[in-house]
């Protein structure tokens, strides 16, 4: 696996954000024991480059059809098969962000959460049938796992409508029937804690931290 820096380009942005992976080793090759990254960064799929025959002859990567957010299980289940890893310091590929029509406007996200918990769940299982606690991504595939599985709890929160915060109960239950080991190391972390804090309050203040994460990255 390649990774390399991405920019976040968005719309009317004077400064664009660089999104760089410094703490990595740079001009050689190197194993998951060497990859320690800072607090709230992950590898996404603008930073990554597969081997081709990895994808096709080792993982067997087939992606769902007419879904959004699929770029998650891109940047999730090949991870397993990952042994040797090169990064690039360059600023390689330019993430357009900002149109109200993009996949990722919050709106438009909403509008189509159902697909994006259809993919977070299909994390959840690829996670517990095929990830071994204690091989060498283990770690960070827990991280992604629960960076995504807050994107749609924070998501739910803020649609406010009892039907999403039904959606968003039933999907920590979900996790919780499927395994509750996993379940219980996800909602004692301080995503899990923040986003399932009790009441109009506790969801107030889940979705004021997401605005001020909001700003200081862009993503979106």
């Amino acid at each position: 696996m390649i990774l390399s820096n991405y920019v976040y380009d968005k719309v009317g942005a004077k400064h664009k954000k660089v999104v760089s992976y410094s703490f990595l080793p740079q001009e050689k090759v190197f194993s998951w024991d060497k990859v320690h990254l800072v607090f709230g960064q992950y590898l996404l799929m603008h930073a990554i480059i597969y081997r081709t025959e990895l994808l096709t002859k080792e993982c067997h990567l087939q992606l769902p059809k007419h879904t959004f957010y699929v770029d998650n299980l891109y940047a999730f289940e090949p991870l397993g098969y990952v042994k040797s890893i090169y990064y690039l310091d360059v600023d390689f590929y330019h993430y357009f962000i900002g149109r109200d029509d993009q996949s990722v406007n919050e709106q438009v996200m909403l509008k189509r959460i159902d697909q994006q918990l259809a993919v977070n769940k299909r994390m959840v299982r690829f996670y517990v049938e095929n990830v071994a606690a204690d091989s060498p991504q283990a770690r960070y595939m827990k991280y992604y796992l629960e960076i995504i599985t807050t994107v749609s709890s924070i998501l739910l929160i803020r649609g406010k409508k009892a039907e999403y915060l039904a959606k968003k109960k039933e999907l920590w239950q979900y996790i919780k029937t499927y395994d509750v080991d996993l379940y219980r190391k996800l909602r004692r972390r301080v995503f899990g804690v923040g986003v399932n804090l009790p009441g109009r309050i506790g969801r107030s203040l889940a979705s004021g931290v997401y605005r001020v994460v909001h700003k200081v990255y862009g993503f979106n």
